[in-house]
């Protein structure tokens, strides 16, 4: 058994992941045992020569889905060859800062039966402009130190225990586009009484981001494919994805003003003045309605049970 068992899913992106490897080996001052465990999700060109030697002392394992089949099944595969106590999941596109993997251990050394969220930031390759100012202003961002609703349950960087995580099952290999696995697993072990803890002082650097483009049409794909399936599900989660309208009257002055909102001519507009301005400094409002009407529409477009038959 080790300490800390590091879970890195990685898709087509060799590069980044080497150096993901790297940020953890250069974190040795962490005094415990620690492993990482790498999945690649059925990258075409996969070389695993490319990662020996990377993680300086602790030990790697190279793992591999012969197909994609998406993040969860990616995760729930290095859960499978996971030892720690405590399992930290780090996206592949990310380095940590030092004092990493010490964070997360001392925290769960102090907390039981609880999730610690780390600080995600973009590193310093990655151009600041006004999508990159809403990404650090969201999530756990929006609270101080400590104990933070379920929904801010992210993978890029958190630790949970192991024993919390066979309890649940893992994640839902259902979810095989972007988005909903990380919630739908939050709001599992919430149910579990398992808590979440904002922690600061483990922080890690995004080094990918989206176009406003390419994020426009993944919170659409994840509005068609993924939320259906959370919830199908979990439907009590609805308000919670701005989605309760739908179960009222139409012509209820709420579903009313959020039905105009989705309004088509409207939609474009928004999204054309906030695309043209990116680079800018923009009021938070501006994405958060972007990235909503694009989900939401996207939900609205899925097949429905009649149109199958």
């Amino acid at each position: 058994m080790v300490d800390l068992s590091v879970i890195i899913p990685s898709y087509r992106a060799p590069e980044l992941l080497c150096n993901a490897i790297r940020s953890l080996a250069q974190d040795d001052a962490f005094a415990g045992t620690a492993q990482i465990v790498v999945v690649d999700d059925g990258s075409p060109e996969y070389d695993a020569s490319k990662f020996a030697g990377l993680s300086g002392r602790w030990p790697l394992k190279l793992l591999r889905l012969e197909t994609n089949r998406g993040r969860a099944a990616a995760r729930n595969k290095g859960l499978q060859q996971a030892d720690g106590d405590v399992v930290i999941f780090l996206d592949g596109d990310m380095t940590v800062l030092p004092g990493f993997l010490q964070a997360h251990a001392e925290f769960h050394q102090r907390h039981t039966h609880t999730i610690a969220v780390g600080d995600i930031r973009f590193g310093s390759d990655i151009r600041v402009d006004a999508m990159t100012r809403y990404v650090h202003s969201r999530g756990v961002s929006r609270y101080g130190a400590g104990p933070v609703p379920f929904k801010c349950f992210v993978t890029g960087n958190s630790s949970v225990p192991r024993a919390a995580l066979a309890v649940t099952g893992g994640f839902d290999e259902s979810f095989v586009t972007y988005g909903g696995e990380d919630l739908e697993l939050g709001y599992r072990l919430h149910l579990q009484d398992v808590g979440v803890h904002y922690l600061p002082q483990a922080r890690s650097l995004h080094h990918d981001v989206r176009s406003f483009d390419e994020m426009s049409n993944t919170m659409s794909a994840y509005g068609r494919d993924s939320v259906p399936l959370l919830l199908g599900l979990h439907p009590e989660l609805a308000p919670l994805l701005h989605l309760g309208f739908l179960q009222r009257s139409r012509w209820h002055p709420h579903s009313w003003l959020m039905h105009l909102a989705l309004w088509s001519p409207l939609q474009r507009m928004i999204s054309a003045c906030v695309h043209s301005m990116v680079h800018w400094r923009l009021p938070s409002i501006l994405l958060d309605y972007v990235w909503w009407s694009c989900r939401t529409r996207g939900y609205l477009s899925r097949p429905t049970a009649d149109e199958n038959r």
